[in-house]
């Protein structure tokens, strides 16, 4: 009786599932993670050695099999052992290294999608700016590397979700999660304190108090996490001066191998080099969101100071985790990457959504003539456009992707033509069940940069 009750329970939440996909938006959204997660697993034994930096924390992973020490000292060790989780649970091979970077970069995108619900966007909206991360060149590449960018930018995107739905306690953990894989993680910390503060502090003594958990599990996590490799659990603050005077010794006058790139770089002309020659992985942002960086940080930034509270969060993302790095370069000399930029896509991505919702609902409600012609078609054609040129950029394996791509663009536009109207103040607020559950949230080889 009771295997019976499991089973009828089991079978319910699963048609609870299938009514939640049915709805357009979500269904629009599974679509966009099941391909962008297909096109992975399609590419995942290409190459089937380390893919640029991948070299080394796959040989530190092996290090550690051998040893149980590490290489890489310079960095914390989150995002060291995912890499040496992955190679224990598949073995030491193109599996063990991606499967687990794989998982968390499509797990990135879920959460950045949740992002876009919690700040209360139209669904039309959340569903643009997802389809502009999910297909972008950058962030599909460093979604598949068994890099320390994609560990820590899981926790980052997990940690803006968690203070949007006023998880602060939580949130600030995942700030330290991110750090724990990557330093830069940290900086979540500062999109989310430019954001309370500019979003008039609401709950200003839980919101202080939970974010000290950041640091405080930061430092306590760490030794406990590094104890594998060294034996004995070391002095927190030690390793955090240790960590960053390695990592900070990494200079453009020590550094001259041709592959480093000053961060306006990134945003004035379109930089990039190539990871892998054969298939070929290009490590560069798509063109068709690199010519909208800086209109969209333009308007993000106009629309905040105007009052309007969805693009104060990509306001902030960007300065947080981007222009940070200017004042960096520039006082400390420290050498940096095109690939530092791939956390910084979201608020872009976001901002653009938030930018052609506004075209098509003018195209739609406010004008006529030959400029609504214009709109209804030029929207469609970008967004072809930035599948094209996704799929050019991206590895020659993926393009038998093609029709698959152009049957996404096809859902798109549909979903655009005939689906709910983009602009509506209660979007997102209504239930998904008769249960009263929000619908908010989803149920549940070439270059060595020695970074």
């Amino acid at each position: 009786m009771e295997l019976l009750c499991k089973q009828l329970v089991d079978v319910e939440r699963f048609k609870e599932l299938i009514n939640w996909l049915k709805r357009w938006q979500n269904l629009g959204i599974a679509v966009i993670v099941l391909v962008s997660f297909t096109l992975h697993m399609g590419l995942i034994m290409r190459p089937a050695e380390p893919l640029f930096d991948e070299v080394h924390y796959v040989n530190d992973a092996r290090h550690a099999l051998d040893t149980g020490a590490t290489e890489r000292t310079e960095h914390p060790p989150l995002g060291k052992l995912t890499v040496l989780g992955g190679m224990q649970l598949f073995g030491d091979n193109p599996v063990g290294w991606r499967l687990l970077a794989i998982i968390m970069g499509t797990g990135s995108i879920i959460f950045f999608y949740l992002i876009c619900r919690r700040l209360k966007l139209p669904e039309s909206i959340c569903y643009l700016a997802t389809f502009f991360l999910a297909f972008e060149n950058l962030a599909f590449i460093q979604n598949h590397m068994a890099m320390l960018d994609v560990y820590m930018v899981f926790f980052l995107m997990m940690s803006f979700w968690l203070y949007l739905r006023g998880s602060y306690s939580l949130s600030a953990i995942a700030v330290a999660l991110s750090a724990l894989a990557k330093l830069s993680g940290a900086l979540a910390l500062v999109v989310i304190g430019m954001h309370w503060l500019i979003n008039r502090c609401p709950h200003p003594k839980r919101f202080i108090a939970s974010m000290t958990l950041a640091p405080a599990a930061f430092l306590l996590l760490l030794p406990v996490l590094e104890y594998p490799y060294w034996g004995q659990l070391l002095n927190p603050v030690t390793r955090s001066l240790e960590m960053l005077e390695l990592t900070g010794s990494i200079t453009f006058s020590a550094y001259d191998n041709g592959i480093a790139s000053r961060p306006w770089e990134w945003v004035l002309w379109p930089t990039g080099f190539t990871y892998w020659w054969t298939p070929r992985f290009v490590g560069m942002l798509s063109p068709t969101l690199w010519v909208f960086i800086i209109p969209t940080v333009v308007y993000i930034t106009y629309r905040s100071l105007k009052g309007d509270d969805a693009p104060l969060f990509p306001f902030a993302w960007f300065i947080g985790l981007y222009l940070l790095w200017i004042p960096a370069s520039l006082l400390t000399d420290r050498a940096s990457f095109i690939f530092y930029f791939y956390p910084v896509i979201g608020s872009i991505a976001l901002g653009m959504g938030i930018i052609f919702g506004k075209l098509i609902d003018v195209s739609r409600n406010r004008i006529r003539g030959k400029l609504r012609l214009f709109l209804k078609i030029a929207v469609p054609v970008y967004l072809a456009g930035h599948l094209v040129s996704f799929v050019i950029i991206a590895p020659p394996s993926m393009w038998w992707s093609v029709p698959l791509c152009m049957l996404i663009f096809i859902f798109s536009f549909y979903y655009l033509k005939l689906g709910p109207s983009p602009i509506r103040e209660t979007a997102g607020l209504e239930d998904f069940s008769s249960s009263g559950q929000s619908n908010e949230d989803f149920p549940s080889g070439a270059t060595e940069t020695n970074l």
